[in-house]
């Protein structure tokens, strides 16, 4: 997450909504062969599919969050720009995801376009394994901030990936062979922007409609309000059951996806969340938000590393590009999850 900095000068998040308990796994614990930390962190992705990362008092972790700071200021100039330069550099689906996609291109649980943008930046441009895809002068001249947050990132996913595997009893290796950052995948950072509420008599709709992540591992800094997390056994339906998720000062939020779920049988978790509107006086600004979407390798086999075929077994004969397309038109044809998977009982 952001440094203190970025937290000053913003309204408060409120106290009186409710919020999501979620744990807090230090970096530097998870990188010493913590123990205690690495259990924590497996029930936490059994049990939730979330937690908070603290990268202070990690070399590296430090580093991120200075970076951090760097990646908001580049995101506000990116989404400042005129709407003819951006129109430059529409994404293409389903060809591609990569580029601009404008508000409202989506739709919210009604049916009412969305309230957000974001611009999605390539990892396999940013690392050579395709050309570099067209990006505005302005976001040009700043790769080597990408390049650097996105090895930072590389770095602490493959931290959570190994800890995970060890504690599952498997090989440390097992989840980041099959997403090497030098191969090509759909791996992402994205930059988001959702729109200030500025009308008193708008309305609070969703921003961004309830899903679950495709990938495998999520890196989500943000400052202002807006994360939901579904509570555990419920449906995306039930109104009480959503809650609000509180920006930490030098903490990232990560969370599971789904192609974690399909390597470990169900036993990882990928929870349903969506983006509503900013809590309290924080709608009342924009929102703006950095991620890192990790996606595995495109020839990767989603067959089941623990020794069983998948959640549903139909992915145990794909890759990860064939079965994310099924995702991609599965999620076209009946729209959103409405229910998290994965979270079965695993004895270590």
């Amino acid at each position: 997450m952001a440094s203190e900095k970025l937290f000053e000068g913003i309204p408060a998040f409120p106290t009186d909504i409710p919020t999501m308990p979620m744990s807090t796994i230090s970096l530097a614990s998870l990188r010493s062969g913590d123990v205690s930390s690495a259990r924590r962190m497996l029930a936490a992705c059994q049990e939730l599919g979330f937690f908070l990362l603290d990268l202070r008092e990690d070399s590296q972790g430090e580093m991120m969050i200075e970076q951090i700071d760097r990646m908001f200021e580049v995101g506000k100039d990116m989404m400042s720009l005129p709407e003819d330069v951006k129109q430059q550099y529409l994404h293409d689906i389903p060809k591609s995801f990569l580029g601009f996609k404008p508000r409202g291109h989506a739709k919210t649980e009604t049916g009412a376009p969305d309230r957000f943008e974001w611009f999605n930046i390539g990892q396999d441009g940013l690392m050579g394994n395709t050309p570099l895809q067209p990006l505005p002068p302005s976001v040009a001249s700043r790769v080597p901030l990408f390049k650097s947050f996105l090895k930072h990132g590389q770095d602490v996913v493959a931290s959570i990936s190994s800890t995970l595997a060890t504690q599952l009893s498997l090989a440390p290796d097992v989840f980041t062979s099959s997403q090497v950052p030098t191969r090509p995948s759909g791996t992402v950072i994205r930059i988001v922007k959702a729109f200030a509420f500025t009308d008193p008599g708008e309305d609070l709709r969703t921003s961004m409609i309830h899903h679950t992540d495709f990938g495998t591992i999520t890196l989500l800094a943000n400052v202002i309000g807006g994360l939901q997390i579904l509570s555990p056994g419920a449906v995306a339906s039930d109104e009480s059951a959503w809650r609000w998720v509180r920006p930490q000062p030098g903490c990232l939020i990560v969370n599971l996806g789904d192609a974690m779920v399909e390597w470990t049988s169900g036993i990882l978790r990928s929870n349903v969340h969506r983006i509503r509107y900013a809590p309290g006086l924080q709608r009342q600004v924009d929102r703006y938000s950095l991620a890192l979407l990790v996606r595995p390798e495109r020839d990767a086999s989603m067959r089941s590393k623990i020794g069983g075929e998948g959640q549903g077994n139909e992915a145990s004969n794909m890759t990860a590009w064939e079965w994310e397309v099924k995702k991609a038109m599965s999620l076209s044809r009946e729209g959103p999850a409405s229910q998290s998977i994965g979270g079965k009982t695993f004895a270590v």
